[in-house]
């Protein structure tokens, strides 16, 4: 089947609903296991077609490819700038997933593979860690400002709990990792570069299963650290990166921060960017990241790869 052929149904994903384009129609389908398999037998001989919507649209989607269905997840911008493009302001779920339908009429986006049960896994198990990490800054900002000692004694026995759970999750997303021979040396390559720890590995091999088998400049875009310029005529403006997935930019961030201090390579170019080429420090910060990146990508490819120090 040529892409002029091929049906498309486009998916707007809420929490609670997806609300899909079939044969023309708009119909909605409850975000559940029995949602999904109505809404395969309402629409058959289709490419489905998704927004990334923070995790929303996995469920349907990873269902849709087990049932060996071709399914895409596109990143919602995108769309969103055909929209505009084609003059539709208007907003809404079933304006959404017409919109979705057209956009990959025209765009034709190639079907994705269902992740494996533990690539599944490790994505979950390093969310719900991100997520913890998240709650444990909360309840020590909190602590810093608790004066009663009875409100004291909750927020301490919260922080017990969380540590306690994250112990409890870096242990399984370490085992995880090892139970994969490939994530496994993938993993162990990848901390030898100095500023990446196995948080950091987990992170990328979680969020980039792509690793290793990309460009320098795919592997940059994807995580929307590539410079994008924006010149018109004789004038020329400052690069600035955009979009791409934000797990790997926080996870690159702290990775970054510890190889500017520890790191004599990534140390000598982030003073020279600073220094010498009077770079701001987040711009120069954010090279680095790139620079991290690359190097990981690099060495997961290439066993020979010169590893940065």
């Amino acid at each position: 089947m040529n892409h002029d052929q091929k049906a498309y149904c486009g998916i707007d994903v809420s929490k609670h609903h997806l609300d899909a384009w079939v044969n023309g129609k708009p119909k909605r389908f409850s975000n559940t296991v029995k949602g999904v398999e109505a809404l395969m037998a309402h629409a058959e001989n289709v490419h489905f077609v998704f927004e990334s919507t923070g995790g929303y649209e996995r469920m349907a989607a990873w269902m849709l490819m087990a049932a060996n269905k071709p399914a895409s997840i596109v990143n919602p911008a995108l769309v969103r700038h055909y929209a505009i493009s084609v003059g539709e302001r208007a907003k809404t779920d079933r304006i959404d997933s017409r919109i979705i339908t057209e956009f990959a009429s025209h765009v034709h986006p190639e079907p994705a593979k269902k992740p494996s049960k533990r690539q599944r896994m490790l994505c979950a198990y390093v969310d719900r860690r991100q997520q913890l990490t998240e709650m444990h800054t909360a309840e020590v900002n909190r602590l810093d400002t608790a004066g009663d000692p009875v409100f004291r004694r909750l927020v301490q026995k919260h922080l017990r709990w969380i540590e306690r759970e994250l112990k409890a999750l870096e242990t399984k997303i370490t085992e995880t990792i090892r139970e994969d021979v490939h994530m496994n040396e993938a993993s162990k390559r990848i901390q030898k570069i100095k500023g990446l720890g196995k948080i950091c590995a987990a992170t990328l091999l979680a969020h980039l299963p792509e690793i290793g088998t990309l460009t320098r400049q795919e592997v940059a875009a994807l995580a929307g650290l590539a410079p994008y310029c924006r010149d018109s005529g004789t004038t020329s403006f400052r690069r600035h990166i955009q979009g791409g997935r934000k797990r790997l930019r926080g996870c690159l961030y702290m990775g970054a921060v510890c190889a500017i201090q520890h790191n004599p390579v990534m140390k000598e170019f982030y003073h020279r960017l600073v220094e010498e080429n009077h770079r701001p420090a987040k711009v120069a910060l954010t090279a680095v990241m790139r620079k991290l990146l690359i190097a990981a990508n690099s060495s997961v490819k290439n066993p020979d790869f010169g590893l940065v120090a």
